[in-house]
């Protein structure tokens, strides 16, 4: 691989110096916050999928310890101070974080269909599970069952939007044409809204919602924005179909309490792009990709961070404008990003640690952009951190999976 100097003077060489604004992606210092979790499929109530502040490995990193099982990964790994809790398809499993073994599990013993999507949502010592068309409300340390709520149809891929409201929160989720919010302690009906069109993936909470506006997809390509009450403030129709669910460009400060970003909400297209909305539902922005997102769609630090066909993209989240791609292999399994520090990781043929500014070059001719390659036995799917520590799922052969814990 060439120097850094030497690829630079190459593209001057090549009389693209004019493209010297496109050589650096986004700025970013690596995080400091090391006590921080992922409580949720998505990271946080605004699915952005990032920790812009946290700390996690930056170079090649050292495993820890796995386990093996039945199944394969369906959801992010959700990571609280002493929990990891983890959708096989099969079943969902309680650990204990620090050796990983089992504390309980919801599917019958003799269960072998793959029937479980999506990932739980924790909060206040609660573990919210969707349990194929089923809501369950459960104690995290021991996994009674508290509370249940039945919907119509079976959970696709969706995790719980825990929106907390000061002295109590509310649990959104949608089945079918659905959209429910519940009680959080009580497992009571808010609300709910009827969609045109079977609701995809979670919901995430707009950035400068106090009470609890939600923003919510349909497959049949419809973005609604929906207040606390249920009502729908507005929609907009994306003509071919929407494959992820939404993400909120936005973030915490480094203190924790303050909020930065411009709130708009981004989905991948069903034609094969990335489409950004503002917060009253005026559309921003669209770039096309070379192929459909993939899983889900990660913001932080100014930019838009999505898989597609065999790559990485980053997108600039106030124009849409390419900022650099790099290649992470052929994915067997979902592969959404995750933003930690000044980093993105990122599953595929192996787990890569991805600088966020995405090193120097042009598109996807760069060097400098990999901060590591971690070689694993099958392919990298969902990858979640927290205090520092990584999360990898891994899909192997004949129906199999590990959980993988890197430091």
């Amino acid at each position: 691989m060439p120097s850094r100097r030497a690829f630079l003077s190459g593209l001057g060489a090549a009389g693209l110096t004019a493209t010297a604004g496109c050589l650096a992606g986004f700025d970013a210092d690596p995080g400091s916050d090391e006590t921080y979790g992922w409580p949720s499929g998505g990271g946080n109530d605004w699915n952005s999928r990032a920790v812009p502040n946290g700390t996690a490995p930056r170079d090649d990193p050292t495993v820890d310890r796995t386990h093996e099982f039945d199944g394969i990964p369906a959801g992010d790994p959700v990571v609280t101070a002493g929990t990891v809790l983890l959708n096989t398809g099969v079943d969902v499993i309680a650990f204990d974080r620090e050796d990983l073994s089992r504390r309980w599990s919801v599917a019958p013993d003799d269960n072998d269909a793959f029937s479980y999507t999506g990932a739980p949502a924790v909060a206040d010592g609660v573990a919210y599970v969707p349990e194929r068309d089923t809501l369950v409300a459960r104690d995290l340390d021991t996994g009674e069952r508290l509370w249940s709520r039945g919907f119509e149809y079976v959970f696709r891929e969706t995790t719980p939007l825990v929106i907390d409201r000061g002295d109590d929160h509310r649990v959104v989720i949608g089945a079918g044409e659905y959209l429910r919010a519940f009680d959080g302690a009580t497992g009571e009906l808010r609300w709910e809204r009827r969609l045109d069109g079977i609701v995809r993936g979670p919901a995430a909470r707009a950035l400068a919602s106090v009470y609890g506006t939600v923003y919510a997809a349909t497959t049949g390509g419809e973005l609604y924005a929906v207040d606390h009450d249920g009502r729908v403030r507005w929609n907009r129709t994306v003509n071919a179909g929407i494959r992820t669910a939404p993400t909120v460009v936005g973030s915490r400060g480094p203190n924790g309490n303050s909020i930065r970003g411009s709130g708009d909400v981004v989905v991948g297209d069903g034609d094969g792009s990335v489409r950004c909305f503002d917060p009253t539902g005026g559309h921003r922005w669209r770039t096309g990709l070379r192929g459909f997102v993939e899983g889900g769609i990660a913001a932080g630090h100014g930019g838009v961070f999505a898989v597609s066909g065999g790559g990485l993209y980053a997108l600039n989240a106030e124009s849409g404008n390419h900022a650099w791609r790099t290649g992470i292999g052929n994915a067997t399994r979902p592969t959404p990003p995750a933003l930690v520090g000044d980093t993105i990781y990122v599953g595929g043929e192996r787990l890569h640690g991805v600088d966020v500014g995405g090193g120097v070059g042009v598109r996807s001719v760069r060097v400098g952009e990999t901060r590591f390659e971690h070689g694993v036995d099958g392919g990298a799917s969902y990858v979640t951190a927290a205090d520092g520590t990584l999360f990898a799922t891994v899909a192997g052969e004949s129906g199999s999976g590990r959980l993988v814990v890197l430091s």
